[in-house]
C-alpha cells in the first residue's frame, strides 16, 4: 500500500522510504539526506523527533519558535554562551533578537491538486489492472468450458467402447461387421477392375478343337483370315491355351480356350467387330482333323467377371431376357429392345436386376425360349 512522505507529502512505496522508530512516520531517503544504499542505524530518528529531544542548554540545539525554527549564528556562538539566563528564556519563548538568530527551512504546505492528480493516476492504473484481470478470468472460463466438453465426449466414447467390449451392444457389432464387409467387397471390386484393365488388349477364342502338335498362332491367324482380316505375327504378343480340361454333359472333353494378347488396342477392337459381323464362324478350312465346329470370339474377362457373365446369361435365359453382353470388360443386360440397360458388377447386382423379375412365357409363334444374345 502506498504511503505519504512526512516531509514532502508525496506518495511513495515502502521500499523508497525509511520509518522513524519513534513516531512511526515514513520519509523519503532523499528528504532526510540518506543515500539509497546506506544502512540505517537503530538509533536514527527523523528530524522532527530529533528536534523534540531535550536541549540540555547546548548551543547546537535548534530553537523552535511559533511556526519558525531558529538556530544560533556560528559567529555569535561564543557570545551567546556568556549571555544571562534571561536571554535563554527569552529565546526559548520565541522573542529572541533577530541579530543573534537565523531562520531555518520551513516545511512546505501540501498541494491538494497534485495529490488529486496522483490519486487519479493510481485509480486509472488500478482500473486497467482490474480490466486485464477480468479478461484473463473470461479466457480461463472459456478454456475450462472447452475442456469440460472434451471430457464429456471422451467419457461417452469410453462408455460406448466398454459396452461393445462386454457385448452389451449387439447393434454396434453388427454395424462394424457390415462396414467391414462393405470395405472388403469394395477392395475386391477395385482389384478386379484393375485386373480387367490389364486385359484391354486381349481376346479369347473358344470352340477350336485341341490337337497334339498344334500351332496356336497359326490357328489365330486362320480365324482372322476367315473373319476377313489379316493379323501379322508382329501384332500377336502372346498366344496360348488357358484354363483346365473340362467335359460337356456327355463326358466328351471340351477344348481349352485360346487367349490372345495383341500389340494394339485397335487390332483387338477390329477383331471383335469382325466376329460380331460373322457370327457363323467355324473351323472348316482351318486344316484340323476333327469335324467342323462353331468358333466364338469374345473379349477376355477376369475369372470373377467370367463367372458373373455366365450367371447373368443363365438367369436371363430363364427369365426370357433377350440381351446380355460385355463391352470393355463391363457386363450389361437388358430385357428387351427399348428397356433400360443394367450393369452387373457383383452378386448384389444380379439379385437386384433379376431377383424381382418374373419369368416371361415363351412366344407362341416361336414355340421355345428366345436365346440370349451376347452383343
Amino acid at each position: 500500500m502506498a504511503v505519504k512522505c512526512n516531509a514532502c507529502f508525496k506518495y511513495m512505496s515502502v521500499k523508497e522510504g525509511v520509518v522513524c522508530p519513534r513516531c512511526k512516520e515514513a520519509n523519503h531517503r532523499a528528504c532526510v539526506n540518506i543515500p539509497n544504499d546506506a544502512q540505517i542505524h537503530s538509533s536514527w530518528l527523523c528530524p522532527k523527533c530529533k528536534a523534540a529531544l531535550p536541549t540540555n542548554n547546548e548551543n547546537s540545539t535548534p530553537l523552535r519558535g511559533a511556526g519558525i525554527t531558529y538556530v544560533l549564528d556560528d559567529s555569535l556562538a561564543e557570545s551567546s554562551a556568556t549571555q544571562p539566563a534571561s536571554m535563554e528564556l527569552c529565546s526559548s519563548a520565541g522573542t529572541a533578537p533577530p541579530s543573534i538568530i537565523a531562520p531555518e527551512y520551513r516545511e512546505p504546505e501540501p498541494d491538494l491538486s497534485t495529490e488529486l492528480r496522483q490519486f487519479c493516476a493510481e485509480m486509472r492504473q488500478t482500473r486497467e489492472e482490474f480490466r486485464a484481470f477480468r479478461q484473463e478470468m473470461l479466457e480461463m472460463r472459456a478454456l475450462v468450458s472447452s475442456c469440460d466438453a472434451r471430457l464429456t465426449k471422451l467419457e461417452a466414447r469410453v462408455v460406448e467402447l466398454e459396452q461393445r467390449a462386454t457385448g452389451g451392444s449387439e447393434v454396434g457389432h453388427g454395424d462394424v461387421i457390415c462396414m467391414l464387409e462393405a470395405t472388403v467387397a469394395q477392395l475386391q471390386q477395385d482389384l478386379d477392375d484393375r485386373d480387367q484393365e490389364m486385359l484391354q488388349n486381349d481376346i479369347e477364342i473358344s470352340g477350336v478343337p485341341e490337337e497334339s502338335g498344334e500351332n496356336v498362332t497359326h490357328l489365330v491367324a486362320a480365324c482372322a483370315a476367315k473373319l476377313g482380316m489379316t493379323v501379322d505375327d508382329r501384332e500377336i504378343v502372346s498366344c496360348m491355351r488357358v484354363g483346365g480340361v473340362r467335359a460337356d454333359s456327355g463326358g466328351v472333353p471340351r477344348p481349352r480356350n485360346i487367349a490372345v494378347r495383341l500389340a494394339r488396342r485397335t487390332a483387338r477392337d477390329q477383331f471383335l467387330r469382325a466376329a460380331r459381323v460373322r457370327r457363323t464362324l467355324t473351323t472348316e478350312g482351318m486344316g484340323l482333323r476333327s469335324e467342323p465346329r462353331r468358333v466364338y470370339v469374345n473379349e477376355r474377362l477376369t475369372k470373377r467377371n467370367r463367372s458373373l457373365f455366365g450367371r447373368a446369361r443363365m438367369l436371363a435365359s430363364g427369365l426370357n431376357w433377350r440381351f446380355v453382353w460385355t463391352r470393355d470388360g463391363r457386363i450389361f443386360t437388358r430385357r428387351d429392345q427399348g428397356d433400360p440397360v443394367n450393369r452387373i458388377r457383383s452378386e448384389k447386382d444380379l439379385d437386384s436386376v433379376f431377383g424381382s423379375a418374373q419369368v416371361r412365357p415363351a412366344p407362341a409363334a416361336a414355340g421355345r425360349n428366345i436365346p440370349v444374345a451376347a452383343v
